[in-house]
């Protein structure tokens, strides 16, 4: 994440939760939890956790679970230190993950891939923090069909990868693609596109 996009999110921490957009995160955290969730982590990392919200749902689903999230955000971080969830929050970036190798069983990111700043290092800190045979889902507004022509009018900030050139970066990173699930659609067409990405290994 760039700093122009850390100094933008860190300005709006205080009325983040509040905003119009709120619902259509809301939706996209939620159907990417169910398309995530095939058992009962042990311990769960979200990349990108902003204010809490997603963490928020998996502690409501698994609270036996440990939770940790990163962000580069702190101002993010510290609506989300408010809310009533126990988790390790730490400011950092998904480039330098600020975990152990192999710490994780559950890694997510919901929407927070179009402000990486090297998806290929991203990908490759992400196999390292993930135990063996553990998984990452990462839900992205990945270009696909009628949105890689709506790219084009994005921002470059905005832009990301099709979904080929992601599970491309992940294999290269160590990451088997495991499959994929629509968690969001706009006027009935997919928009938003959760990989399911897994460590090779035994959990």
């Amino acid at each position: 994440m760039t700093y122009h996009d850390v100094g933008r999110f860190d300005a709006r921490a205080d009325t983040y939760d509040k905003s119009a957009m709120q619902g259509f995160f809301g939706a996209v955290h939620r159907a990417t939890l169910s398309f995530a969730a095939t058992g009962a982590p042990r311990s769960v990392l979200d990349v990108g956790a902003g204010t809490g919200e997603l963490l928020a749902l998996v502690h409501g689903r698994f609270p036996d679970a440990g939770l940790s999230g990163v962000d580069p955000a702190a101002r993010m971080l510290a609506r989300a230190r408010e809310k009533p969830f126990p988790a390790t929050l730490s400011a950092g970036s998904v480039e330098s993950l600020p975990y152990p190798s192999g710490n994780f069983d559950l890694v997510l990111s919901t929407m927070s891939f179009h402000h990486w700043a090297d998806p290929a290092r991203g990908l490759s800190e992400i196999h390292r923090v993930l135990a063996p045979g553990g998984t990452a889902v990462v839900a992205e507004h990945f270009t696909r069909g009628w949105l890689r022509f709506a790219a084009r009018l994005l921002p470059s900030r905005n832009r990301t990868e099709s979904i080929e050139e992601v599970v491309t970066l992940a294999h290269n990173a160590g990451l088997d693609f495991a499959g994929q699930a629509t968690v969001f659609r706009l006027a009935g067409l997919p928009f938003v596109t959760a990989l399911r990405l897994r460590k090779p290994g035994n959990a």
